[in-house]
């Protein structure tokens, strides 16, 4: 306790140097903790079910297109989903689960939408989770015939007011009634993502045929379902993926026309979750561990600065009899409370950086759950010591070394330093700069590649277009006409609202991160089943192109003739027409689309336009071949509507809600969105890692400047005698000037040559997270080096001024 009360009177003593410390400490500690708290919600946290180190994740990919897919794996048919659950011997369940819009309506209130998930009946059994009321589906409920729903924690509350006699109640789901058979916990969400749902209904939805025609449970290539398992003990996930690769072989021998070209991958649960951003955020934590190693060595530089003053002290507490040991633990001491000082100021600037960072976050699962746990203080707490320890280790190992007779005799200026010491000094300070320009350079290639990304054309104009979902109920409109009448009003309606420049609708959004491919055959050119191409399909009105601002490049856009009893007709991309008809005109030729909303073989469609390319899943990508089908011959229930506005597209949203409840009172429209939205939110991580990376370089750049100014100033003041003898000898201040500078840039010099062999190392690392760059882009390479020197030159240039200030016969007199 003595030795912490002195521990503060000494640190009280020196309160600008105290200050600077635990600020330096604080941005460092900061970052690192702001980045660990997103790692640990995210990585590091387990999944909130029983033994979640045992759920993995199935699902296939094309062997054409990749020998791994890593975490991109496609979702599979309930086909498939009812092979590996009989066949396997490594799961102890299998379970699969799809997204499942639908509209309820209770007691005759207002239509809401409400997010759903179709699941297998023994979903829940093994995920280990039980309902605060009722149960979970019985197996049997999976059979056609059985409308029964489990209702999540926040709907149940919100829409039914906690009503604990909730069970056995009917609620009407798509115009069809429901019987509620559980309550799910609070915080309960099964699959974890952005849009989490608020009911769960079982597979007997989907295995149900109003029209005769084949259910989707029942194609083998209707692939819409994502699948879980769980392990056996003791058994690997390699010896999984034997056991799939081996179902997957004998599917390429059963089913040659759907299955010749599938493989399967097993995957941890939780990294198919995240997905790509994995490997952005184990970057994000290296860069800022960076970050911290500058400042830890720059406060090694400082206290090292700051032990030289006290070597008469130190010296005298030696000449007393105090050991080397008790020295040592004394200034450790100094810098630890310095640590803790710096961490806690750190904790409130990751609290204030994490609100922030919510909003710049791309829709990464669990992001709400990003917050300081006890997990996260244990971090910032050790990260605290830790690098108080680190940071004055050195500067405490060299001040136990006192020279007593040198210092003692010490005369006015009262420190003094030889050249070992100088050296440790200038070391650091090139470590300094090797670190920070790592960090420059890495922001450097992040931010160019964020720039190019953005310069991509999407190939359609997201400028004042609102976005809206809307979802008609199954019960009123099961047979695709009625659908393709009703947003054929709908479109009508909207189109004349004021301000309204144009109106369309479409299955679904560009670079919404949804997708639908079919495969197909050329007519000319047909090929087995197994090996039929596959293209991006959308459904669209006909100002669906107007509306987007895409160009026609040849033959014409879909009309209102193009109905159900007329022929039938589509439109394909640029590239499809490039890599399908080379050298060919695409009009007049006819495709056969795998998809269909009728009975029986999918129609022949003509071909009657080309439109360009459109970027449909990501920006980052290449556009995949495009076929486009008019709605009004292939109408489903849920459509995504587009309004092109002279004003802000999102003042429509109360006026398109009117016009649907001007055809059907019981039609919701959610999720309305600003098309632009979609497009930025297609570029998110990339602009948060350019941000962040950007963010830690700055921090670093500046804390190796202020290393590079500290070194110098101290050796101006230490060479006060000297450059005074050499003016009073007739040199110029021009020549003193020069002097400091130059030395100053020879550490600049050796930081930024090795600085540069270590960016061309480790910047390799980062290739998967950049777009139209190369990892060791030389103009970028050189623009870095260019700023880390000016910068460097400026921090050596103020001490090089006050140097040429020194009057002779004053400094001649101080010695």
């Amino acid at each position: 306790m003595q030795d912490l009360r002195y521990t503060f009177r000494v640190l009280a003593k020196q309160p600008l140097f105290t200050a600077i410390v635990i600020l330096t400490f604080a941005l460092g500690i900061g970052a690192n903790t702001a980045v660990f708290s997103v790692l640990n919600a995210v990585l590091l946290r387990p999944l909130p079910f029983r033994e979640p180190q045992n759920l993995v994740a199935l699902g296939e990919y094309d062997v054409r297109e990749k020998t791994d897919p890593g975490t991109e794996i496609d979702s599979i048919s309930y086909l498939d989903y009812v092979d590996w659950r009989a066949q396997n011997d490594v799961f102890e369940g299998v379970a699969v689960y799809t997204n499942q819009s639908v509209s309820t309506l209770t007691d005759g209130t207002e239509a809401a939408h409400v997010q759903g998930e179709a699941v297998s009946a023994d979903l829940f059994a093994l995920l280990g989770i039980q309902p605060v009321l009722g149960r979970t589906f019985l197996p049997n409920e999976d059979e056609p015939g059985n409308h029964v729903v489990i209702l999540s924690h926040g709907l149940w509350q919100r829409r039914f007011g906690g009503d604990p006699n909730i069970i056995g109640r009917s609620v009407t789901l798509d115009g069809q009634p429901f019987q509620v058979i559980g309550v799910m916990p609070p915080r309960f969400t099964f699959p974890i993502s952005s849009v989490p749902p608020e009911l769960w209904m079982p597979m007997s939805i989907l295995r149900e045929s109003k029209d005769g025609s084949q259910p989707m449970t029942e194609q083998r290539d209707n692939n819409f379902f994502q699948c879980i398992a769980r392990l056996k003990p003791n058994v690997s996930i390699q010896q999984a993926q034997a056991n799939i690769d081996t179902i997957a072989a004998s599917w390429r021998q059963q089913y040659p026309d759907s299955k010749a070209n599938v493989g399967a991958k097993v995957l941890p649960q939780l990294n198919a979750m995240v997905g790509d951003a994995h490997s952005a955020l184990l970057m994000l934590c290296a860069m800022a561990s960076c970050v911290l190693l500058v400042a830890c060595v720059n406060v090694a530089n400082l206290i090292l600065a700051r032990s030289l003053s006290r070597n008469k002290e130190i010296s005298i507490r030696a000449a007393l009899g105090a050991g080397r040991w008790h020295i040592i633990k004394q200034l450790l001491a100094e810098s630890a409370l310095l640590g803790a000082l710096g961490g806690l100021a750190g904790l409130v600037i990751a609290v204030w950086g994490i609100d922030s960072l919510k909003a710049f976050l791309p829709g990464i699962p669990r992001i709400d759950e990003i917050a300081p746990d006890i997990r996260v203080l244990a971090f910032t707490a050790i990260v605290s010591l830790g690098v108080g320890i680190f940071a004055g280790l050195l500067p405490a190992w060299r001040a136990s070394h006192p020279d007593l007779a040198g210092s003692l005799n010490e005369t006015s200026r009262g420190s003094s330093e030889g050249g070992r010491g100088h050296r440790t000094r200038a070391t650091l300070v090139v470590v300094e700069i090797v670190l920070a320009l790592v960090l420059l350079a890495s922001a450097g290639l992040l931010v160019k590649s964020f720039v190019r990304l953005q310069r991509v054309q999407a190939g359609f104009d997201p400028t004042n277009v609102m976005t809206a979902r809307v979802a008609l109920p199954n019960a009123n409109y099961g047979q695709p006409q009625q659908a393709a009448d009703f947003y054929k009003k709908l479109i009508a309606r909207v189109s004349i609202l004021p301000g309204v420049n144009s109106s369309a609708a479409a299955w679904w959004i560009p670079l919404s991160g949804s997708e639908i491919s079919f495969n197909f055959d050329v007519q000319e050119r047909p090929v087995p089943q197994g090996q039929q191409p596959v293209a991006q399909v959308n459904a669209v009105s006909p100002d669906y192109f107007q509306t987007m601002r895409v160009p026609l490049l040849r033959g014409r856009a879909f009309t209102d003739r193009d109905d159900r009893t007329a022929p039938p007709v589509a439109i394909v991309s640029e590239n499809f027409a490039k890599q399908f008809f080379p050298g060919e005109d695409p009009i007049g030729k006819r495709i056969i689309p795998s998809g269909s909303v009728d009975p029986g073989k999918p129609p022949v469609r003509e071909i009657i336009g080309v439109v360009a390319d459109m970027h449909l899943i990501s920006l980052r990508l290449a556009p995949k071949p495009q076929i486009y089908l008019p709605h009004q011959q292939f109408a489903i229930s849920s459509m995504s509507i587009f309004v092109r506005a002279q004003i802000d597209p999102q003042s429509l949203t109360t006026a398109l809600r009117r016009a649907v409840s001007e055809i059907d009172k019981d039609v919701p429209v959610y999720r309305p969105r600003a098309l632009a939205d979609y497009r930025a939110q297609s570029i998110a991580q990339p602009r948060l890692n350019a941000m962040l990376v950007g963010l830690f370089a700055l921090i670093a750049v500046l804390l190796a400047a202020a290393g590079i100014f500290g070194v110098m100033s101290y050796s101006v003041t230490q060479r006060t005698q000297e450059i005074g003898i050499r003016l009073a000898l007739g040199a110029q201040r021009g020549d003193v000037l020069r002097l400091v500078i130059v030395q100053g840039m020879r550490f600049v010099g050796a930081g930024v040559i090795l600085g540069l062999i270590g960016a061309f190392a480790s910047t390799h690392l980062l290739q998967s997270l950049l777009f139209g760059v190369g990892a060791t882009d030389l103009p970028t390479m050189f623009i870095v080096t260019l700023i880390l020197t000016a910068v460097a030159f400026v921090a050596c240039l103020m001490p090089a001024r006050r140097a040429t200030q020194v009057d002779p016969i004053q400094a001649l007199r101080t010695e």
